[in-house]
């Protein structure tokens, strides 16, 4: 799934690849005015294979960022989940959450409306959530390979959205407001006090330092 999302970016705009020093990780550079990144992860530990995948928006415009994730457990078992990352807050911003989420909802429920999926009934790490939106489609007990190809065509539904915003999307927000904010909410984001047990995995698997330098690319726009 993970290299159909990257070639559904391709297909929507220049990559230019950056050099990068950390095992298994991809940059690239994204030519185009409203989007910044596109970060592809992967870490292989034994059995595990996890992929992380990011399409970040510039800093200094309101853009949403597109996350996805898939762990491979056994050619029949994983976890997986996706999000379209808020850039804005819904009590100050309330017509963003209209413009950005409106769009997605019906593939939401598509998916988490499927008792047989188990996104359905996702008992989601509130402390995680918080810098994530309702909107996020997520498996966090291993589920079959079935399921994954059923919620796929959901999770490429955000991605094509958030490309769509790319191109056509404005919204009259400060630039130093929207780059401090992002700033922040991608440091508290890839935390290690977030999400302890997902860091010291890294860190076991690449090492510490080439973990904090992956975060470091996480947290780091391109384009200024």
């Amino acid at each position: 799934m993970i290299e159909r999302l990257i070639a559904r970016v391709a297909a929507h705009t220049a990559l230019q690849a950056r050099p990068c020093d950390v095992d298994g990780l991809r940059l690239w550079a994204l030519e185009h005015p409203r989007l910044d990144r596109l970060v592809h992860f992967r870490i292989a530990s034994g059995a595990v294979d996890t992929n992380l995948l990011f399409l970040f928006g510039r800093s200094t415009t309101a853009q949403p960022h597109f996350h996805a994730q898939v762990v491979q457990f056994a050619p029949d078992a994983c976890v997986y989940n996706a999000d379209i990352v808020p850039r804005l807050d819904p009590v100050t911003h309330p017509a963003w959450f209209t413009s950005v989420y409106g769009p997605v909802t019906k593939a939401y429920w598509q998916a988490t409306g499927n008792k047989a999926n188990a996104c359905a009934s996702a008992p989601g790490n509130p402390a995680i959530a918080l810098y994530l939106s309702p909107w996020s489609i997520a498996a966090p007990r291993p589920t079959i390979s079935e399921e994954l190809a059923r919620v796929g065509p959901m999770i490429e539904a955000y991605l094509d959205h958030c490309l769509a915003l790319a191109d056509s999307f404005t919204y009259d927000a400060a630039p130093a407001e929207l780059s401090s904010r992002d700033r922040q909410h991608l440091e508290l984001l890839h935390s290690d006090a977030l999400d302890p047990r997902a860091w010291k995995g890294v860190y076991r698997s690449i090492g510490e330092e080439a973990g904090r330098r992956a975060k470091a690319i996480l947290a780091t726009p391109l384009h200024n």
